[in-house]
């Protein structure tokens, strides 16, 4: 949207309305200040600008070595990297992945009952929207982005895209448009630092910044089956940006020799005028009226919102919006370390074909370094010296010092998987994973109050696009999107969940008539032998409601399997005769932590445990009044969990 312009250059053929020219020249005002803030340098990033740094880290993640020699005098040096600052990054980027984090809804009244269960309904839903998208692969890069750019975006977008499909005929084929479920759905894509660009570099949250634009750069064709039916969509061509210029009011064309045969599609948003608007190549791809641009992503209370949230490792103050990432954190000692090595493996080099100075009147030859080789000298006085001593103890005393210094600032040589040396004490060891466990534990932090902000996102989606009703074009009539959710865990049983929202109970539905309608459902899945939990929703109720976002740092740490199995063995020893404690839910999470997904197949079905109290009560014939107590309170223990 930006460049330079003179008179010389080609004038466009694209010349729009004022008011188009008005609402141009202010999201260009809004994209030249994004740029500045990328390309400025800042004393928070050491007078590194935004893309500076992130180039900078980049290659330090890519263990980038610059290979070319002019001098070769100097060629016989030592070239290369440990790739620290990379291992170390990648040691941090599993612990961050070992648990996919997954955002939490909750009630914001916990005390309603009708909040909680509403809540538990849209955790049910979030889960369902990161298990059936790219949600996944997206919290992946996202995480990596942020341990080595200053700050990696998520978007978080509804997207209904159309394809055109050929059908026969009785004449031949006819091309129709249909919903492409292939491309459509929630989307989570992962842009870069420079690709959003913003107006305050000190306005760390981003729905408050004025106005944010997303710029992306693709190809023509795909451009064209989103914006080609667009009136001003005939004015766009590859590589060619048409540029407004203020002294002139007129807009000319500019070749982008960076980017031939691409487009590049600007979006700015604007939460205070409620405007979104999308230019590809400087060109208006609004509406006419250009006060009715309305941003897509809304809440369900109507507010506008910007559908991406930054991702970053560590924050730098209290107001700059960039982060520091890992690759920022321990490249110097990266720097340190690489340079110490390059001198010690030079060293060693020295050491083992060290430069001799003979002294004496015998002549001789480098053939005297050959290992093994023999030398008698006729001149007793020669003498042949090395002209640098051997030293091979205090560099790698640095190197060790270095590479502590590293494990200090992310996570620690035990973390990565290596053994700790044989003469470190149990409690040096101990400290410095607990040391690194506190890093960690800041890492989840941050990246779970972006999780936190993405999952606000994923509510308004599920509340304004896949818990509405849908009409069928066929009958006429209409149906909410059902949600099952497999390998559930519910009262220590594992189940799958199906979620369907009933129009009837918009009407009201008195307690006799919910409980009609939940024998009825109970008797459908089969009840007791049910292997699925259904419920039941209000939509009108569900979409009134509103939803709190959040997750805990210690849900995305790593699991310890020994450490669960022994909570669940004390759990059951400790509350096993409890009268208040479930014991088929004890049982159950005891099985499920040694043999997942085996509980069912562990433990008695209802009838073998009835029949084995029938056979040893009539073994023992005991009065009839403790047989009916018996036989109740097994059936009572058995309800419960159902």
């Amino acid at each position: 949207m930006i460049g330079y312009t003179n008179k010389s250059m080609p004038l466009s053929a694209y010349q729009p309305t004022q008011d188009v020219i008005n609402i141009t020249k202010e999201f260009k005002d809004a994209f030249n200040d994004g740029v500045q803030i990328l390309t400025r340098g800042w004393e928070e990033l050491n007078m590194y600008s935004v893309t500076e740094r992130m180039n900078k880290d980049q290659r330090a993640f890519n263990s980038f070595v610059d290979e070319s020699v002019d001098d070769l005098k100097e060629a016989w040096k030592w070239r290369g990297t440990r790739s620290m600052a990379r291992n170390k990054e990648m040691a941090m980027h599993a612990h961050l992945t070992a648990t996919l984090a997954i955002p939490m809804a909750f009630a914001q009244n916990e005390k309603q009952e009708e909040d909680r269960d509403m809540s538990m309904v849209m955790r049910d839903i979030l889960e369902w929207m990161a298990e059936n998208s790219e949600y996944k692969q997206a919290y992946i890069l996202a995480t990596m982005g942020a341990l080595v750019n200053p700050v990696t975006f998520l978007g978080v977008e509804w997207v209904e895209a159309y394809s055109k499909v050929k059908e026969k005929t009785e004449v031949g084929y006819s091309v129709k448009e249909i919903l492409d479920e292939e491309s459509s759905g929630i989307r989570f894509p992962v842009y870069s630092a420079d690709q959003i660009l913003l107006t305050n570099a000190y306005e760390q949250n981003v729905q408050r910044q004025y106005v944010v634009i997303r710029r992306v750069y693709k190809d023509y064709h795909a451009l064209e089956a989103k914006w080609g039916w667009h009136e001003n969509w005939q004015y766009v061509s590859p590589g060619i940006k048409t540029i407004y210029s203020e002294e002139e009011g007129l807009f000319y064309d500019i070749k982008d020799d960076e980017h031939p045969s691409l487009c590049e599609e600007a979006t700015g948003w604007c939460r205070k005028t409620d405007t979104g608007v999308a230019f590809v190549n400087g060109i208006y791809m609004g509406t006419p009226n250009v006060d009715w641009n309305p941003m897509k992503h809304r809440s369900n209370t109507n507010q506008p919102k910007v559908p991406v949230v930054p991702f970053g490792y560590e924050r730098i103050n209290e107001h700059f919006f960039y982060w520091k990432s890992l690759m920022n954190r321990v490249g110097w000692d990266d720097v340190l370390i690489d340079a110490m090595y390059e001198n010690v493996m030079n060293r060693e080099t020295q050491d083992l074909n060290s430069t001799i100075v003979i002294s004496g009147s015998d002549q001789v030859d480098s053939a005297i370094t050959i290992p093994g080789s023999v030398v008698a000298f006729e001149n007793p006085d020669v003498k042949a010296t090395p002209l640098i001593s051997p030293n091979r103890i205090s560099g790698y005393q640095a190197l060790r010092e270095i590479e502590k210094s590293m494990s200090e600032a992310s996570v620690s040589e035990v973390q990565m998987g290596v053994l700790p040396d044989a003469e470190q004490k149990a409690f040096t060891v101990s400290r410095a994973e607990q040391n690194a466990r506190t890093i960690l534990r800041g890492a989840f932090r941050s990246i779970g109050e972006s999780v936190a902000k993405t999952g606000q996102l994923m509510v308004d989606i599920a509340l304004q696009n896949l818990t509405t009703a849908q009409l069928d074009e066929i009958t006429g009539a209409v149906s909410y999107r059902p949600f099952i959710l497999q390998d559930q865990m519910v009262d220590g049983k594992q189940v799958s969940k199906k979620i369907l929202f009933d129009e009837s109970l918009m009407n009201g539905m008195s307690k006799e008539k919910q409980k009609e309608k939940s024998v009825k459902l109970l008797s459908e899945a089969g009840w007791p032998e049910n292997k699925e939990h259904v419920y039941l929703v209000n939509p009108h109720l569900f979409s009134k409601m509103k939803y709190l976002v959040r997750i805990e740092p210690d849900v995305m740490m790593e699991k310890n399997e020994a450490f669960e199995k022994a909570t669940a063995e004390r759990l059951y020893d400790k509350l096993r005769v409890d009268p208040l404690a479930n014991p088929e839910f004890l049982v159950r999470n005891l099985v499920e932590k040694n043999y997942p997904g085996q509980a069912d197949e562990a433990m008695a079905k209802r009838e073998d445990l009835i029949s084995m109290v029938d056979k040893v009560m009539g073994e023992t014939k005991p009065p009839k009044s403790m047989v009916e107590e018996t036989r109740g309170g097994i059936a009572k223990e058995l309800g419960r969990s159902l």
